[in-house]
C-alpha cells in the first residue's frame, strides 16, 4: 500500500438503540449513536409494512380516483 494516502483509524464507541456500546474503528474521531440497527429495523425484525397492506393501498387508490375513468 502507498504511504500517506490512507486515513488514520481511531477506536470509537458505537451506541446501539438498546443502549449497548460496541467499540469499532473509524476514520471519524467521533462516537456514534445509532437510530436504526438490527434490533429495530424492519429488514431484520420481519415486520415489513409495505407488503402487508397492498390490498388496502389499492382500495384507497380506487376510492380516491373513483371519478376518473382509467
Amino acid at each position: 500500500m502507498k504511504k500517506g494516502i490512507h486515513p488514520e483509524y481511531h477506536e470509537i464507541n458505537v451506541t446501539m438503540t438498546d443502549g449497548n456500546t460496541v467499540k469499532m474503528y473509524s476514520s471519524v474521531k467521533k462516537d456514534l449513536i445509532l437510530s436504526q440497527d438490527n434490533l429495530n429495523h424492519s429488514a431484520w425484525t420481519g415486520q415489513r409494512t409495505n407488503t402487508a397492506d397492498k390490498g388496502q393501498r389499492a382500495t384507497e387508490f380506487k376510492s380516491k380516483y373513483a371519478g376518473f375513468n382509467f
